[in-house]
């Protein structure tokens, strides 16, 4: 088993890096696995959800409900196959796995 200290270490050496890249002004995307991308660009702070997730939240009849009478939710909903630059506007980011 792995120690939580280890964990620990690993959490905190992760987050020191996202902090210097953000301080550099790096634009990053911090995935998070089966669940979607948290995308910081600049001053603008965006969660990118995958399709597969929501539905498992809501039922896939139920997501399709409200994205018809909430259109704009398609906004937050990313495909897990679709290059994490594209999402920017640069097209340049700092990707955490």
């Amino acid at each position: 088993s792995v120690s939580w200290r280890k964990v620990e270490g690993c959490i905190q050496g992760t987050m020191s890096l996202l902090c210097h890249c953000l301080g550099k002004g790096e634009n990053v995307a911090l995935t998070l696995k089966d669940v979607g991308l948290l995308l910081i660009e600049g001053t603008k702070v965006q969660m990118k959800f995958y399709r597969e997730f929501l539905e498992k939240l809501a039922g896939k009849e139920n997501l399709e409900k409200v994205i018809f009478k909430v259109p704009r939710l398609l906004d937050v909903i990313v495909s897990p196959v679709v290059p994490v630059a594209s999402l920017t506007f640069c097209g340049r980011v700092v990707l955490f796995p």
